[in-house]
């Protein structure tokens, strides 16, 4: 095959725009007053600076906290160096050379902020618009979550490229007393019954889908739990809220002998409020389903260190696809490092899609492969190939060109095996960059 049918699909596919299927994007006001330091660029390479510093001494709470101005970027760029090769610290590498014309290294330190500066400029509002939509070239964006209405307006999160996830994550995770009392705050009225607790999460949900701005609902649960979700009965979720709302109070030792009268709350067990949590799971996904709108999930990797990650297996998971066959979920970060599980999902259910969203940061090369097994198994039109779940802009354009790279090797690779033709090939890339996403969630490529 003549190269220039190969390499076709290269300029077709960085040059194409792209659904960004889950992100965390600053609002304008917040590009607006980003610092304009070489940090305000490190992204997730904060958590990849932490494993190379290895622990931290007793007494330290983070690996730069302490030091200022020169003995920072010192450090800060002797641990850069060692996570410069993964994922995360390329997107930066990458996103600094080609918007702000200089290389992250130490001695380019304030040029980059001072060049930051320039890029934010005087009208923070068209210099976002522009990095987004026209450098980064995504043509949606999925905000995770609507935390306040005001998130709707134009001054917050412009409407023609950005939509948004509803999260009921302080119902999904309720465990103590303290909780529904925030939960209270929030809705303005009273909890005193499980009707009262799924009445508030309902008026929550509506409030928000009113604003004509939300495409789908989302769940995180592995940060909190794992995703094996139970069906309590009306019963056991009841009883479970009973436990919560009828803390026992007792005398403890005050250690401050100033200080009198202290009393300890006994809350109940993770295994004691699992039926109310599930119970509400529930509630959330059938909400969906009358909505008619898709369900995203986190699967796979937590950001941070520490995290539990066993609680991160999409097999999990299983139960609920079967128990709700007309709900459409979303499969999230490729499920890494269960992404042949993944495969397995997405070719077995008609109601999952499988979303990369984060993945092509977090590990570039599984990436690729993910994709290249999921093209031999999976309909190419249930894959959505980019997220870039970050807040910072910057970071989003390395995260999306990085994505851009990965899947024209990928579909390069497989015009130069004969797997695809070169109109194939852009047939794909058009489904899984931009065209799967819109459908998905119901908006016009």
């Amino acid at each position: 095959m003549p190269a220039d049918a190969t390499n076709d699909i290269v300029p077709f596919v960085m040059q194409h725009p792209m659904f960004g299927a889950h992100a965390h994007i600053q609002s304008i006001p917040e590009w607006a007053a980003t610092e304009p330091t070489y940090a305000s660029l490190c992204g997730y390479t904060m958590a990849d600076l932490l494993t190379a510093a290895g622990p931290l001494p007793l007494g330290q709470a983070d690996i730069l906290g302490h030091l200022e101005g020169d003995a920072h970027s010192r450090r800060y760029f002797q641990l850069w160096r060692s996570t410069r090769f993964t994922g995360y610290a390329r997107a930066t590498e990458l996103a600094c050379r080609d918007l702000l014309g200089v290389e992250y290294v130490e001695e380019n330190a304030d040029a980059v902020g001072e060049a930051l500066g320039r890029l934010i400029g005087d009208d923070p509002a068209a210099s976002y618009r522009d990095l987004l939509t026209n450098k980064a070239n995504l043509r949606w964006m999925i905000r995770d979550p609507m935390e306040t209405l005001d998130f709707a307006t134009e001054a917050m999160f412009p409407a023609d490229f950005v939509r948004f996830t509803v999260r009921c994550d302080a119902w999904m995770h309720l465990s103590n007393r303290a909780a529904v009392v925030e939960i209270e705050a929030v809705g303005d009225r009273s909890i005193h019954s499980l009707a009262d607790l799924v009445e508030a999460m309902q008026q929550y949900i509506s409030v928000r889908l009113a604003t004509g701005r939300v495409t789908c609902f989302k769940m995180a649960m592995p940060y909190y739990r794992g995703l094996d979700i139970a069906e309590p009965t009306t019963h056991e979720a009841e009883a479970a809220f009973g436990r919560i709302m009828n803390v026992k109070v007792g005398p403890t030792i005050d250690m401050a002998p100033q200080t009198h009268g202290v009393w300890s709350i006994s809350h109940p067990s993770a295994e004691q409020v699992r039926p109310l949590q599930d119970y509400l799971v529930h509630q959330m996904i059938r909400r969906a389903e009358a909505e008619g709108l898709p369900l995203q999930l986190h699967t796979g990797y937590l950001a941070g260190n520490y995290g539990v990650l066993n609680h991160t297996r999409a097999m999990d998971l299983v139960p609920l696809l079967i128990r709700y066959p007309r709900v459409r979920f979303d499969l999230f970060h490729a499920g890494w490092p269960y992404v042949e599980e993944h495969a397995v999902i997405g070719k077995q259910f008609p109601n999952v899609w499988l979303n990369m969203c984060w993945m092509w940061a977090m590990n570039p090369a599984t990436a690729e492969r993910a994709l290249d097994s999921w093209l031999a198994c999976v309909p190419h039109t249930k894959i959505l190939g980019y997220g870039g779940d970050t807040g910072n802009p910057v970071c989003e354009y390395g995260y999306a060109q990085q994505a851009r790279e990965g899947i024209a090797r990928v579909l390069s690779r497989r015009i130069e095996r004969g797997g695809f033709s070169p109109a194939e090939a852009r047939e794909v890339a058009t489904a899984i960059l931009l065209e799967n996403g819109c459908r998905l969630h119901g908006l016009e490529a």
